[in-house]
């Protein structure tokens, strides 16, 4: 299909940090493309350890914000109404989002964020749609079109920082899993710099990460969490879960470093510190190998598959 100036909605969950975001930035850059945002806004809010309130900086508002709801939700009815024009495609990027209705005017891509950990809370949102992408292939159904996490260019940038001059000798920025909590705890009793918390994100994140010597991820369960594309695009090297994605996509021992066990994941992280150069040579290739994999990326191929290019 060719356009001069397609028109995208997207709907989401408007928390300060989230995956959805990253959809709707990539969007933004295209000069191709005009976009209308709506969803449950939530301000600085974040349910995170139980609730947070995050830097006023991370905010990105809807076009048209809605109040937040138990459950999250949506009308579509309404929010066509309240649209300046006809779009070309919705887009859903759901991370727990129910709806009221379906668009009726335009088809709808449903991206599905959290198939690990919502996949019954999907079965239920798959019928509004009329494309299904999921972001991991362990948990892929009949008729859903892949499309993994990815990194953006705007905050995922490769450090400069060399090896030797970083402060931080690990880092996870995520949630506290019991299996990262146990990891950290024993990295920090061998008298490692170790940052490991909740909330940084954006330019916070960036720059704690730049300035790491070593990046790590303990997935929860099958999954390649976009944490996994963002290390590497910092260029630091990332000791990694094996999960099956990251197994497909990358090359353990030369963009990546893998471990199954807790004492492999141990043994990498000091191993990578005790080698400096092996360390930059790791974060150069995974840098290397993860170039193709942004969000702008990932948005081209949404539209190719549901006709707009």
């Amino acid at each position: 299909m060719s356009r001069n100036r397609l028109k995208v909605a997207i709907t989401y969950i408007a928390y300060p940090v989230a995956m959805a975001r990253y959809f709707h930035e990539a969007l933004l850059r295209r000069t191709d493309v005009q976009v209308w945002s709506a969803g449950p806004y939530t301000g600085r809010s974040i349910p995170w350890g139980g609730g947070m309130h995050l830097p006023d900086k991370y905010l990105l508002k809807p076009s048209h914000p809605t109040a937040m709801t138990s459950p999250p939700m949506v009308s579509y009815p309404m929010l066509e109404k309240k649209m300046p024009w006809q779009p070309d495609l919705w887009l859903e990027v759901n991370a727990g989002l129910t709806a009221i209705g379906r668009p009726e005017k335009a088809p709808l891509a449903m991206v599905l964020t959290d198939p690990h950990v919502l996949a019954d809370f999907y079965l239920a949102q798959r019928s509004r749609a009329d494309y299904v992408f999921s972001m991991q292939t362990p948990y892929l159904q009949p008729g859903d079109i892949l499309v993994p996490y990815g990194y953006s260019p705007q905050w995922h940038r490769e450090t400069r920082i060399l090896f030797a001059n970083r402060e931080y000798d690990s880092a996870l920025i995520g949630l506290q899993y019991p299996q990262r909590t146990r990891l950290v705890a024993d990295l920090r009793n061998q008298g490692r710099n170790v940052f490991y918390d909740i909330g940084p994100a954006y330019d916070d994140a960036e720059a704690i990460y730049q300035n790491t010597k070593v990046g790590f991820n303990w997935s929860s369960k099958q999954d390649t969490t976009a944490r996994v594309f963002e290390l590497l695009a910092f260029g630091i090297p990332a000791v990694l879960n094996r999960v099956p994605d990251l197994m497909r996509m990358f090359k353990d021992g030369r963009d990546f470093i893998g471990f199954d066990t807790h004492e492999e994941a141990l043994d990498a992280i000091n191993g990578l510190l005790a080698d400096p150069e092996k360390g930059t040579r790791i974060g150069a290739a995974g840098r290397r190998a993860v170039e193709p994999h942004t969000w702008d990326a990932r948005v081209e191929q949404i539209l190719f598959e549901t006709g707009m290019l």
